[in-house]
């Protein structure tokens, strides 16, 4: 009997172990396949899901539209949700991750705006949006005015100005005259069509849940400040465009924080020139990168003045716990999206010569 006992809890000690190897396989392959976001993210798409809809069937239609990369990602996720679809019309967008795909769909989304019945405006009182990880602020007024959000783009920009920081504690000790640039974490939220500063405060709420206690300590363990990892963290997600680079690119930057250098992001520089229709110039010119200001971290030592971008959750991980290694610099492999990594300068020259400059030994 006692044999039988035994054997029995270790069938079920190895089907629970597997489960739990599936559920974070599944989670895992989901968060990878997120991190590679489609040229056209943010891309409106409706569908329809009918009450005698099966998974099969709303996956397949997913995958059809482009919303998922992969239908069995997409049923194995909604299974182990033990959510059920709630049928109607949803406007869903491009580069959503089968998570939130799968929240909207079963009415388990969070990032959700209150009813508003008070509003006098015809059509819906709310809309869906997604904000790209890598947005600055501008760019969120932007699509926010481009979706039909009261008041426009001037309207969003006077919600961030207006925000009672004292209510947020990750606000604590910034400067009243620092933008919110950081803090807008990316994700797919529905927002209230006539009330900016409502929208704004939802997605500061969650970034509050997002910066997790645990991710808090980590910052204090580091001997950085929350702005601090923002910062660093808005640096990696304009230059990674491979997501196993990430740990890399932030060990870089810290790497030169620590030893005094300056930081020498050209992305730092287009925060400085960015403008409607062309936020991230590119190629920047020489008088550019010779331009004094407090965001150009090749004449400026030390970190710019705050974040330059709106980072997402895997870059902020990568500074956290960035990779264990003593590079000094990278330099891009053409227009792979890679990058080539060196510790000494004139490994960085070598680099240079083979990728950007054809050959040619100067740098």
């Amino acid at each position: 009997m006692l044999r039988i006992l035994v054997q029995s809890l270790k069938i079920v000690s190895v089907i629970a172990l597997t489960l739990l190897v599936a559920a974070a396989s599944v989670r895992f392959f989901d968060y990878a396949v997120s991190r590679a976001r489609p040229d056209d993210a943010g891309q409106p798409v409706s569908i329809t899901i009918g009450k005698d809809d099966t998974t099969s069937q709303v996956a397949d239609r997913l995958e059809q539209q482009g919303l998922v990369h992969n239908k069995i990602l997409f049923e194995g996720q909604m299974r182990l949700s033990g959510n059920a679809f709630e049928p109607g019309s949803y406007t869903l967008r491009k580069g959503m991750t089968v998570q939130q795909i799968i929240d909207r769909i079963t009415g388990a989304q969070v990032a959700q705006a209150p009813a508003n019945p008070a509003s006098n405006d015809s059509g819906p009182a709310t809309f869906d949006i997604t904000i790209p990880e890598g947005w600055r602020t501008e760019q969120i007024a932007e699509e926010y005015e481009r979706l039909g959000g009261k008041g426009g783009y001037d309207a969003f920009m006077q919600a961030l100005g207006g925000v009672d920081r004292s209510q947020y504690d990750f606000l604590a000790g910034l400067p009243a005259s620092s933008s919110l640039e950081g803090y807008l974490f990316p994700d797919t939220y529905t927002f209230r069509k006539d009330d900016p500063a409502a929208d704004v405060a939802m997605m500061l709420d969650n970034f509050g849940k997002k910066f997790t206690p645990d991710m808090r300590q980590r910052t204090s363990q580091m001997q950085l400040n929350i702005p601090d990892v923002l910062t660093f963290a808005s640096l990696v997600e304009r230059e990674a465009q491979v997501p196993a680079e990430r740990p890399i690119i932030a060990a870089v930057y810290l790497n030169r924080y620590e030893q005094g250098w300056n930081l020498e992001a050209d992305p730092t520089v287009q925060y400085v020139f960015g403008k409607r229709g062309d936020w991230w110039p590119s190629p920047l010119t020489e008088d550019q990168l010779q331009t004094v200001n407090p965001y150009n971290t090749y004449k400026t030592g030390g970190l710019p003045p705050g974040p330059i971008c709106n980072p997402g959750f895997a870059s902020i991980q990568a500074v956290l716990f960035p990779a264990d290694t003593p590079y000094m610099f990278f330099v891009a492999k053409g227009d792979s999206g890679e990058h080539a990594f060196a510790v000494t300068k004139e490994e960085q020259d070598a680099n240079v010569a083979k990728y950007q400059t054809g050959g040619d030994a100067t740098p």
